[in-house]
């Protein structure tokens, strides 16, 4: 098994698809109508997304193709998934390579891209270390989670939960523009208070007119 694990959530095309995802034993993005993506490469899929149907530019093409990116080009069989739903937490591990189902690769509530998945386990929000609770709140269909590995594999197969999976601080990566993400740490115990003071502290910076 790897050492990699990921957040994929259960909404592609907005849609919330949990009750697929466990029946059907999958995880899956949206962006239908594109195609079938394997061996896309990272600039292809920018380019892809740069045209119709979605035309994105700027910060929303950045945020796109990087998890598209993530979906086809960097999970790996053996990696281990989490997929939040509301209080619920779903793990497993990926079984299969990207694949396109062109049966559901519908423009307005498509989910085609999909890899199959073994799901192992169900736990609830509460189970998780705060650390890894504020990790969720990234806004990202997918989002690497692998600097949670120990506590995520630890759940998902009824383990020990390690000590330094329940310690350190939290590291945050934002897509600022296409090509450039910001990357920082704050401590897992952090408070609003602190997080109002960095969020001032960041509208102080020089910006330029």
């Amino acid at each position: 098994m790897s050492n990699k694990a990921w957040l994929v959530r259960p909404n592609p095309a907005d849609i919330n698809r949990i009750n697929e995802f466990q029946t059907e034993n999958i995880v899956a993005i949206g962006w239908p109508g594109i195609g079938d993506l394997t061996g896309k490469t990272r600039q292809d899929l920018k380019e892809i997304l740069s045209n119709p149907p979605y035309s994105y530019t700027a910060l929303a093409l950045g945020n796109a193709y990087a998890t598209v990116d993530i979906f086809v080009n960097q999970m790996n069989k053996g990696d281990l998934v989490l997929t939040p739903d509301g209080d619920n937490i779903y793990l497993g591990v990926i079984a299969s390579n990207y694949q396109f189902n062109p049966k559901v690769d519908n423009i307005s509530n498509g989910y085609s891209h999909q890899r199959t998945v073994e799901w192992h386990n169900k736990i609830t929000r509460e189970d998780l270390s705060k650390a890894l609770r504020s990790s969720l709140k990234v806004h990202r269909t997918a989002a690497d989670l692998s600097h949670h590995y120990n506590e995520i594999k630890a759940r998902c197969f009824n383990m020990p939960i390690p000590k330094a999976a329940t310690t350190g601080p939290i590291k945050i990566s934002y897509p600022l523009r296409p090509n450039f993400n910001i990357s920082f740490e704050i401590p897992a115990d952090m408070t609003k208070e602190e997080a109002e003071r960095l969020k001032t502290f960041i509208s102080t910076l020089h910006f330029k007119d």
